[in-house]
């Protein structure tokens, strides 16, 4: 298959999302026999080429103009979709983030192809192979196949290592025809600050449950963040609660993170909420009931009242 990854740009850097959609691409690509090339699209990209073109594809194609330079969905994936068809690519894969599943759809639709979403691996089907994926809150395995000639995928950040070393591809610009979406007009970026480590990528994470009863209680919960240098995050019923912004939600609707270490405070531990968390490494649970469900996926579990329990850590800490 003839490759293409579509690395996503945020505030001018590369997010880390990419990394497991370019490992799946050249697993894709070993297996096919195929080759695999990089795009970037942006205003200014020219700077992250030497971040993007690392990986052995054989080239790296910047979309580069000032009509790109903030994010309107229509725009981006027409140009996309016009690389596509002028090189003759045969699948399109991007990491599973915010703007790759607001553009995939898109791109898919305007290529008239079969799209998987979120897969985590490649699996051989009667010859050819297969896309799985986790369904039912993680719960399951299930294996996809795309009938296609264009294949569409986005890759769950969380599944896969890091992609491997290698030359530099031909960098390569491509102007896309056509103008902006008039459409659609970009208005402004409202960005929530944080002296934190971005939830998404952060090698520690406190999460906070239903269990800590007020937003009040966040206040110790950002000491032992802090303490720990990690992120906070939470459950959507945290989030219902208005206690925490929607962007700290982690779980089925919210963000998947892979941390080295995820620290639920408590959390019940439900199917929505353990589906984000899959890919920690390493899960402490604090918690009263002995019998919640977080102790089923947790490698430390600490049975006893959090409001004990967490000043007693800040303590030792």
């Amino acid at each position: 298959m003839n490759i293409l990854v579509v690395a996503e740009v945020q505030l001018g850097r590369l997010k880390p999302a990419n990394l497991a959609a370019v490992r799946m691409a050249q697993d894709l690509a070993a297996k096919s026999g195929g080759s695999l090339s990089i795009a970037l699209i942006g205003s200014g990209v020219g700077d992250l080429v030497a971040d993007a073109n690392k990986y052995g594809v054989s080239a790296c194609y910047t979309i580069d103009d000032q009509r790109f330079a903030h994010y309107t969905a229509g725009s981006f994936a027409d140009a996309i979709v016009a690389l596509v068809k002028d090189k003759g690519f045969t699948a399109v894969i991007g990491g599973e983030a915010t703007t790759a599943r607001d553009i995939f759809p898109r791109i898919a639709a305007g290529l008239d192809a079969g799209m998987c979403k979120g897969i985590c691996a490649i699996a051989d089907v009667d010859g050819g192979w297969g896309y799985q994926r986790p369904v039912f809150s993680g719960m399951a395995l299930r294996t996809e196949c795309i009938h296609t000639p264009i294949h569409v995928l986005t890759v769950d950040p969380t599944a896969v290592g890091e992609p491997d070393a290698g030359a530099a591809g031909e960098v390569i610009a491509f102007s896309p025809p056509g103008a902006a979406d008039d459409a659609v007009t970009f208005v402004e970026l409202r960005r929530a600050e944080s002296a934190r480590p971005d939830l998404a990528v952060a090698e520690r994470v406190v999460g906070a449950g239903r269990g800590i009863k007020s937003a009040d209680y966040l206040d110790t919960i950002g000491t032992l963040a802090d303490k720990l240098g990690a992120a906070i995050g939470s459950t959507r019923a945290v989030v219902d609660a208005g206690w925490l912004p929607n962007e700290f939600q982690i779980g089925q609707t919210g963000k998947a993170i892979a941390p080295k270490l995820y620290i639920a405070i408590g959390i019940s531990g439900a199917v929505q909420h353990a589906a984000g968390i899959r890919g920690a490494k390493t899960i402490v649970a604090i918690n009263k009931d002995a019998e919640a469900p977080i102790f089923k996926i947790a490698d430390v579990g600490v049975v006893g009242d959090l409001f004990d329990v967490v000043p007693g850590l800040i303590e030792q800490l």
